[in-house]
Formats: C-alpha cells, sequence, structure tokens
C-alpha cells in the first residue's frame, strides 16, 4: 500500500503565492483558470478532497441508517431518527461537492489537455466519476451534463440516474483507456499523493471503480453482473494496491470521521446491536470499545479504534470490497461462493489489522444473506456508503425501521433510500429540483433511486 504524507492545503497555497511572488510575470495570471504548472497543486486539492468526503456528513448519516452509528446527541439523534430535511446536505452538495471536487476535476480535465499532461485528465476523470458515482447513488437524478458551466448556467438540469450512470462508466472507460496507452508518465511532475505518479496503478484503480459502479446497476442490467466480472480481472488483487490516501494527526489533514470526534465529541456513538453482531469478530477490538455508558466509535486520546484515528489511511476503493464483489458475482452466477467470501473476509482483516481466530472456518454457507452480512461488517468506519448502497439493493442484512420514524418526508416510516434535495437547489434552482422530484415519484427518502428499485 503506498502511502504518500498529505500536506496542507494551507502549506500548498503558501507555497504557490511564495512562487508567484518571486515571479512577478504569475502576478497577472487569473486564479480561476490557471496553467498547466499548477496541475501539480491541483492533484493533491481532488484527492485529499474526495478521501475527506468518505467520512463527512453524508457517510455518517449512512451508519446511522444502517445501524452501525449512533446518535446521542444534538442533530445525530434526528438523523438516527430519519429527520433528514434539505438541509442536512447542503454542505456537502455545495462545498464539497459541486463546487469542490467536482468543479476542481473539470479544471484538471480541461487544463491538462491544453497543456498536453494527460496523466493529470486521467486521474481528474477517475475521482470525478467516483464522486459522481456516489453522489448519484444517494440522491438519484443529480446535474451533470450542464453543470461546470459557471455563470453561463446557474440552474443546471438534473440528468437521469440512468443517465449519470453512464457518464460515470464513459469516464472511467477514458481514464483506463488514456493510462494503459501511456509510456512517458503521461506529464507527471508531481501532486499525485496516493500512487505518486504510477499511471498503470490508476489504470488498475479506474476498473475496480467500473466494477463498483456495474454492480450498483446490476438490478437494473443483468449484464452488469459479467461487466463487473470483466473490470474485476483488470483491476488490482490485493490491499497492497489499494489508492489510499493517508492523512494525519495535523488538525489541518485529519481524517474527517475522527475530526467530528474531536469537534462534536459525545454527540455519536457506536451502535449496540452492531457491536452485539461483532462479538466474537476480531474486529470488534479495532472498531470500538465501550467506555461503561456507550460503545464508541472514535477514542480520546487517539490509537486504539482504526477507523477513529486522525492519521487514518483510507481505500479511496479497496481489495476488500473487489473482494466481496467477487463473491457476490460466483454466487449469482450459481457457482461454489465459498473460497470466495472466505477471501473477502480474509481481506478485510489485513486491513484491519486483526488475525483470523477461528471465525473464518465457522462461517455459515456462502449465499447472499452470508455475503452480504460479512460486507456489512467489512465496509465499517470507511466505506459506509457502500455499505448503504448494498443494503438497498439486497435488503441485507435484515433492519428493522427505528419506531416514530415516519413524517412528512419519510411517509412509511421506512429506513431512508436516499436523501433530499439540498435547500440551496430548492432556493434557486427550483424548477429543475421539482421536475427531478417528479420524474422520481417525489424523491422523499422512502423512495428508491432507480437503480436500486
Amino acid at each position: 500500500m503506498k502511502k504518500l504524507l498529505f500536506i496542507p492545503m494551507v502549506l500548498i497555497m503558501a507555497l504557490f503565492i511564495s512562487s508567484c511572488e518571486k515571479d512577478l510575470a504569475q502576478l497577472n495570471i487569473d486564479p480561476t483558470n490557471p496553467d498547466d504548472v499548477n496541475l501539480n497543486l491541483l492533484m493533491p486539492e481532488i484527492l485529499s478532497s474526495s478521501a475527506f468526503n468518505q467520512g463527512t456528513n453524508p457517510a455518517r448519516v449512512a451508519g446511522m441508517v444502517l445501524q452501525q452509528l449512533y446518535g446521542i446527541d444534538a442533530q445525530q439523534i434526528a438523523y438516527t431518527n430519519y429527520v433528514l430535511g434539505e438541509d442536512v446536505m447542503n454542505g456537502y452538495w455545495g462545498t464539497g461537492l459541486y463546487a469542490g471536487v467536482l468543479r476542481s476535476c473539470d479544471v484538471i480535465i480541461k487544463k491538462s489537455t491544453e497543456a498536453a499532461r494527460p496523466f493529470y485528465g486521467a486521474v481528474a476523470k477517475i475521482v470525478m466519476a467516483n464522486e459522481l458515482g456516489k453522489a448519484t447513488s444517494m440522491f438519484g437524478d443529480i446535474p451533470f451534463s450542464q453543470a461546470f458551466q459557471g455563470t453561463d448556467n446557474l440552474k443546471p438540469a438534473y440528468d437521469s440516474q440512468e443517465s449519470v450512470y453512464a457518464a460515470v462508466q464513459s469516464l472511467l472507460d477514458e481514464a483506463a483507456r488514456d493510462l494503459e496507452a501511456m509510456t512517458d508518465g503521461g506529464g507527471y511532475f508531481g501532486g499525485d499523493l496516493v500512487y505518486g505518479g504510477d499511471a498503470a496503478a490508476w489504470a488498475k484503480a479506474a476498473h475496480a471503480f467500473k466494477a463498483r459502479y456495474y454492480i450498483h446497476t446490476s438490478k437494473r442490467n443483468a449484464g452488469d453482473v459479467a461487466n463487473a466480472k470483466a473490470e474485476l480481472a483488470q483491476a488490482f488483487g490485493s490491499n497492497a494496491e489499494n489508492p489510499t490516501f493517508q492523512f494525519t494527526t495535523s488538525t489541518t489533514a485529519n481524517w474527517s470521521l475522527a475530526k467530528f470526534g474531536i469537534e462534536r465529541p459525545s454527540t455519536l456513538a457506536f451502535d449496540e446491536d452492531f457491536a452485539t453482531m461483532l462479538d466474537g469478530d476480531p474486529r470488534q477490538g479495532v472498531y470500538t470499545f465501550f467506555d461503561g455508558t456507550f460503545w464508541q466509535y472514535f477514542d480520546a486520546p487517539e490509537g486504539a479504534l482504526l477507523w477513529g484515528r486522525s492519521d487514518a489511511g483510507i481505500p479511496m476503493i479497496s481489495y476488500v470490497e473487489l473482494a466481496f464483489i467477487q463473491a457476490e458475482i460466483t454466487m449469482r452466477e450459481g457457482g461454489d461462493a465459498t473460497a470466495d467470501l472466505a477471501a473477502a473476509v480474509a481481506a478485510s482483516f489485513e486491513l484491519v489489522g486483526v488475525e483470523d481466530n477461528g471465525y473464518i472456518a465457522a462461517l455459515p454457507a456462502a449465499n447472499m444473506e452470508t455475503i452480504m452480512t460479512e460486507a456489512y461488517k467489512a465496509y465499517y468506519g470507511f466505506n459506509f456508503l457502500e455499505g448503504w448502497s448494498n443494503w438497498r439493493r439486497t435488503g441485507i442484512p435484515s433492519l428493522s425501521p427505528v419506531p416514530g420514524g415516519a413524517g412528512g418526508l419519510n411517509p412509511s416510516g421506512a429506513i431512508p433510500q436516499r436523501f433530499l434535495y439540498v435547500e440551496s437547489e430548492t432556493q434557486t434552482n427550483r424548477e429543475n429540483v421539482d421536475a427531478a422530484r417528479a420524474a422520481q415519484g417525489g424523491a422523499l427518502l422512502d423512495v428508491p433511486v432507480w437503480a436500486f428499485q
């Protein structure tokens, strides 16, 4: 696993400003239209932002919906009880997604073409595809084809989820093709904090993401099971090859799940029923501990809980996930998935650094129930959104809605199937939001997104 230290963005900008002061000719460069020399400074931004997004509000709320995390104070109590209004994902949609990582990816893609540095554009396409894939899985229809036009179009239309998933696959195809064709490094000159400019490694990651998003759509298109299998054959094959972003203990560069624990202490806990599910599982001790009152997901001082560490190494996609996808494919094709399931659980143990205590040999027969339940356990902490996607596709594991979870935004009281469109969009782009809602049966919390229907 390649772990390059994250450079705080404050330091990056300081270095950028310093370099500009040394060259007066640079002072007239439009900061919103950077030239090719800025690509190595923009690259850390999209990688850090994408990794940071994996532990921010959407992931934490998904953890609560999945009954792995539990709100004990403030807004977290409301989220646990499905009180998820239009305000909940405002920050993520704006600064985390559209005005954040997606906009920067768009800039890199365009500038890499102009500068003839295709490596940067290819990686930006992978990051953009993954962010779009996660966003559409959470919201359904989202802006894409008319997004990123700035003041030329402040009210973009919403693309159907089906077309967004197609765009995700297209972006990943383009990235893999470009990376696999590179013989001279693709013009790389720094800034890749994940693979250090290794085009072949990024190409394998592109195929891994393709497998993920084919599995997302396999309920709607049975042929996507075979498509996912073909992509797995071209993806990476071990945890050592995970595209991992390494956070640090600095408060400007730490893992978002740990940052939340530091900044909002005693508002979020580890779900007691999930802790009970993990009895006898060697991962329980690196996931949680009981402090006498609550099971905790975050500990202070830090160290014991893997996904509660400020300096966690977060895989953008992991071999653990790929191994579980392989087990699911084997089972869905009518084969015996016993060995694949064992390999997937073993990969999870390796990722979190625990020894098998006889757990794998004692696993029940490999079927969809077992595979999805074990994935549910394995994805905890760093991959909540894929755990939620799995549950919405399969209904496994069996979870009961919280009592009193019914309301105007969740009429049936069911476990939420999506997030609501955000307040900032309903205020500034209402016509297109209303059209998207109408196309999706109202798009309330209990309405499944297209892919998982």
